[in-house]
């Protein structure tokens, strides 16, 4: 593509950012609708994401997605929040409106339309289970929340932190009970019972981390079990799952329909989806 001065820019800030595969869906949906713009990912480490976003206003910068370990964080540095993420207390996109940063996330939402496409999923009335308490869980657990899950159940190393987000969530969203646990089997043997969707929302079983070990046995034949890490793309979480015959789902279909939605806060059009999944899909070959 040729760039001018006109050439709008979007892009991604994380640390680290190498494993990001949003360049090249964005891109690829860029060019099916002929848009001038173009997408870029940046390495930027947390002592200088203000700075950073800073430069988003400075430089006209059109939006910026946000990954691990900045979701959080951003809330500090930008001006205004949609209702969602002053729920959530966390942002994965966030829109530059002439100058002023506003923060989305596309997180919760991008999980319940992939699971809506794949398997018609709708949470209300069920026991969502979440592993993890960090930007992607809170955002998880808000959206489930909000379509009337029933029980929300929040695992984590840190008991702490999931006590934490499960006793903020119910201050915020009385329409579903919410619980914080820890990582140990018993815990999460009496958890996984009569759930109906499993997540795992934390960076295990991505490249260069450890796995979970799960009492997945627990589960009934009608749980979905989901793992939003995507390389690799098939997880050790997945595998285990679909070996005892249960529904599962990568993170390559949230991925795409966060993206989805994204793009449609970048550039106001609606967006072109096989181009986009086309792409992602394209990463694996």
């Amino acid at each position: 593509m040729k760039i001018t001065t006109k050439t709008k820019v979007i892009g991604i800030f994380g640390d680290p950012i190498e494993h990001s595969l949003s360049p090249p869906m964005q891109n690829a949906a860029i060019k099916s609708l002929g848009l001038d713009m173009i997408y870029i990912p940046w390495h930027v480490k947390p002592q200088h994401l203000e700075m950073a976003l800073n430069g988003v206003r400075a430089m006209g910068i059109r939006g910026i997605n946000l990954t691990i370990p900045h979701k959080e964080r951003a809330l500090n540095y930008i001006d205004s929040v949609s209702d969602e993420v002053g729920i959530i207390g966390a942002t994965n996109t966030i829109v530059n409106d002439r100058g002023k940063l506003v923060g989305y996330n596309t997180d919760g939402k991008g999980l319940l339309l992939a699971l809506k496409k794949e398997y018609t999923f709708m949470p209300k009335g069920k026991k969502i289970v979440i592993i993890g308490a960090g930007g992607a869980a809170r955002g998880i657990a808000a959206a489930m929340a909000a379509e009337g899950a029933t029980t929300v159940i929040i695992a984590n190393r840190t008991l702490g932190k999931a006590e934490s987000l499960a006793s903020e969530f119910s201050l915020k969203i009385r329409s579903s009970t919410f619980e914080g646990i820890d990582l140990s089997s018993e815990k999460l043997s009496h958890a996984f019972k009569n759930a109906h969707l499993l997540v795992n929302a934390s960076s295990a079983g991505m490249v260069g981390e450890n796995d979970l070990d799960l009492p997945l046995e627990q589960l009934t034949k009608e749980t979905i079990v989901v793992d939003i890490v995507y390389k690799p793309l098939i997880t050790s979480l997945l595998r285990d799952a679909e070996g005892l015959g249960l529904r599962t789902q990568g993170g390559l279909d949230m991925l795409a329909c966060q993206g989805e939605i994204a793009f449609e806060l970048f550039t106001g059009q609606s967006p072109p989806v096989n181009a986009m999944l086309e792409a992602l899909q394209g990463e694996f070959k």
